[in-house]
């Protein structure tokens, strides 16, 4: 298999290298007879240089985490290079590069994301790639999470004739910086291989999300890769090994047909068949093309896939970018030279006087100035008509797109409440949605505004098309009219070409892109109102809590001041027991009277009761028994009472907080809910909406101004530096002719050679593009 795109990229290397021979020749040319006044091919031939130069073919490899990309990296370069293993490993975009000019010793160097220097890493252990790149070694977790992407230079043929592979993270587990550097190599990729496997074949939810619009607009260098393909060749499952191998093959390639169908329903049916058809789906097993067994290696299909990446090396983008595009740029420098050079060989030709040669020069000089005040005028015009007509689709874009966005989302916000989550809440509702009506709505509109973006897409593509068009006419026809003026001076202006198209895909791209970053910038911020109210509910209050304890302090300095508890206060009297007289005081003494009527009534009393007593002894007995037990029973049952309305009014007091509680963190979840529901809805209407009138209206804006610039600089290119160019070469051979003939004659001799060298060169080149 590496020998299949060895020889690829040979061809390839030979056909560049074909091209920089072409251009060199065209070099010495445009340096010995071109002109100053030529600055665009100048620019031009610089460009088709850097572009030969840069050479690289670069092949991504992409999927979720143990699909078996690196094994498959491993397999096409025929070497166990990248770790593998059935857990998620790669974590890092990873370029493996041939060495660099001078260097025998393979190596890693690690980029961070802070704008930190590169720094190398000498690969002294086959640990090395493992501990940097891979998520098996934890030690570098933390340094892992600051870099940016990681180059691994080696020695190996396919590397050192211009192929670049990269190995990425697995797509689910990929965070959004690698997810930037993995969409930015994909769009820089001349080739990419999905990878995905027979026990999980049709790709994820993320591997689609991911994709979907990356397929879309590089659908042409995708080709999707089902690994492990040896267990659809030889499965260890009963059932599927009672089915013929065609029929086995047939069902997984139509499981992954019908994935691609559903996920991406909107692309044009032939653009599906392309990528689901047999150059663009290919089942291979990585570990069959590593081992020792020739017919396990023949039926892996690793050659049926490196075939095919070598076809891609040599046509279509990878082809075109590297080699068509710049032959036709030469091409086109190739003929307006040899223009310049026709164009010198008639005026050192022609009999005219050295004074009919000045008068035409001052001819020719006036019909330049004519002309370019003719396209100043047609600029002024074209420029009216490019801001009416951006003027006009941006209206329509605020008319058809962000009108029934921005009533749909009014709707919402007036439907969608608190109270209606609460509802759906408290009916146990375990998905919280849009009413049925209004969700029905939303998915209307999203259909009409898609739809109707795409129709002002190609209302964009039309109006860009008829403007150029226009410009043209306007142009050629004051270059007409000027024509038959300039005839006297055997002037041809040259014709004007604006077949030029507008990439509007990656503006979309972007746009998109930012429209994302906008949503996640939103929900962070949510994020972060969230924790903020979640912090000043649980934060102590320092004011109120200090507040408490001097409230403590000074109860405590209260209790203090009472002192100890008082004794019990005891009183006693005395009895006066004298006046006194004259000369003498009251007499107060303690007196002792005894009186022994009383006791004898009371003895009288207690004998006659005696008998009364000692016969209700029995009774008395019984009724105290019984009102000791009436007296418990009482204490008992007012104890349990009281004990009893305490529990009773600890339970409503409880059973109250937690009604409180509940209502309160019903209410919340109901907030909560309320809010994200909005957002999802509500929301990403608004980020739609301010999408469409920031930016997709500030991009047409720009698409507009842009085309204007560009037919400016290609009626420049395409006039005014020829014309220049001819007159100061009219000039020159004026002042040629006044140094005499053998100076003429040598000049001559030159233009000849160069007029053949060029039209050999012109053919040769010619040829090459239509190879």
């Amino acid at each position: 298999m590496s020998n299949i795109i060895d020889e690829s990229l040979t061809y390839r290397q030979g056909k560049i290298d074909e091209a920089k021979g072409y251009l060199t020749r065209t070099c010495e040319v445009f340096e010995q007879f071109g002109s100053t006044e030529l600055k665009t091919v100048s620019k031009n031939l610089d460009g088709i240089l850097n572009a030969l130069d840069a050479n690289d073919v670069r092949l991504v490899v992409l999927g979720e985490f143990s699909r078996g990309k690196s094994s498959l990296v491993n397999a096409l370069l025929g070497i166990q290079l990248l770790p593998t293993a059935l857990q998620a490993t790669t974590a890092i975009n990873t370029f493996v590069r041939a060495l660099q000019d001078g260097r025998e010793d393979r190596h890693i160097v690690i980029h961070f994301q802070d704008g930190r220097a590169p720094q190398e890493v000498a690969w002294t252990d086959e640990q090395c790639l493992t501990r940097w790149g891979t998520e098996l070694d934890t030690k570098n977790a933390d340094v892992r999470k600051t870099l940016d992407y990681i180059e691994v230079f080696m020695a190996h043929p396919l590397l050192e004739k211009g192929l670049v592979l990269i190995d990425t993270p697995g797509l689910e587990s990929v965070v959004q910086h690698h997810e930037e550097i993995t969409r930015k190599a994909i769009s820089e990729a001349h080739i990419a291989l999905w990878v995905q496997n027979t026990t999980q074949l049709g790709g994820s939810a993320s591997e689609w999300a991911f994709l979907s619009d990356t397929l879309r607009t590089s659908f042409n260098k995708f080709i999707t890769v089902i690994g492990w393909w040896d267990q659809v060749l030889e499965p260890q499952d009963l059932q599927d090994q009672n089915k013929p191998e065609t029929l086995r093959v047939r069902e997984k390639l139509d499981l992954v047909r019908n994935n691609f169908r559903e996920h991406l329903a909107d692309l044009p049916t032939a653009e599906i068949d392309k990528m689901t058809g047999g150059n663009h789906l290919i089942g291979v097993s990585a570990n069959w093309a590593l081992s020792g067994d020739e017919e396990k290696r023949r039926r892996s299909g690793i050659a049926d896939l490196a075939t095919k990446i070598s076809d891609l090396f040599n046509s279509g983008e990878a082809f075109s970018h590297i080699f068509r595009k710049p032959l036709q740029q030469l091409h086109s420098i190739q003929c307006t030279l040899a223009d310049t050079l026709d164009d010198e060989m008639q005026q050192l030709d022609s009999s005219k006087t050295l004074e009919e040669r000045q008068r035409e020069l001052e001819i020719f000089e006036k019909d330049i100035q004519i002309l370019e005040g003719e396209a100043k005028h047609v600029r002024q015009e074209s420029a009216i008509e490019h801001d009416n007509a951006r003027v006009s689709l941006v209206s329509k874009i605020s008319r058809d797109l962000v009108m029934p966005l921005s009533d749909l989302k009014s709707q919402i916000e007036l439907q969608v409440d608190q109270r209606y989550v609460e509802r759906l809440i408290e009916s146990r509702t375990q998905q919280i949605t849009l009413p049925p009506e209004l969700d029905e709505d939303m998915r209307k509109v999203s259909e009409l505004v898609a739809g109707r973006w795409a129709e002002c897409r190609g209302e964009l593509a039309e109006v860009l098309e008829a403007l150029r068009a226009d410009y043209a006419t306007q142009m050629e026809k004051h270059a007409g009219q000027l024509q038959g003026e300039m005839s006297r001076v055997e002037i041809d202006i040259p014709k004007l070409d604006v077949r030029f198209n507008l990439d509007l895909s990656a503006i979309e791209q972007y746009h998109k892109q930012a429209l994302e970053l906008d949503q996640k910038i939103t929900a962070c911020r949510e994020e972060l109102d969230v924790l903020d109210q979640e912090i000043s509910r649980n934060t102590t209050n320092d004011a109120k809590l200090e507040m408490a304890r001097q409230a403590v302090l000074r109860a405590e300095r209260a209790r203090e001041q009472l002192g100890s508890q008082p004794a019990v206060q005891r009183y006693s009297t005395t009895e006066k027991v004298s006046d006194g007289g004259m000369y003498s005081s009251p007499k107060y003494e303690t007196v002792t009277r005894t009186d022994n009527s009383a006791a004898k009534a009371w003895e009288k009393e207690y004998e006659s009761r005696q008998a009364i007593v000692e016969n209700k002894e029995v009774r008395l007995a019984q009724i105290i028994e019984e009102e000791e037990l009436k007296t418990g029973a009482r204490m008992s049952l007012e104890r349990a009472l009281k004990k009893y309305e305490r529990e009773v009014a600890k339970f409503e007091s409880e059973q109250q907080c937690i009604a409180e509680k509940m209502r309160a963190e019903q209410a919340e979840t109901a907030q909560k809910t309320l809010r994200r529901l909005l957002n999802s809805t509500a929301g990403q209407l608004e980020q739609s909406i301010r999408y469409l009138q920031d930016n997709a209206t500030v991009a047409v804006s720009r698409i507009f101004t842009e085309q204007l610039e560009l037919l400016n600089r290609v009626v420049e290119e395409q006039y005014f530096e020829p014309l220049k160019a001819k007159h100061a070469r009219r000039e020159e051979v004026k002042q040629l002719l006044e140094s005499g003939q053998q100076e003429i004659a040598q000049r001559k001799r030159l233009l000849t050679q160069a007029q053949l060298t060029l039209q050999a060169l012109q053919t040769e080149t010619d040829n090459a593009l239509h190879s």
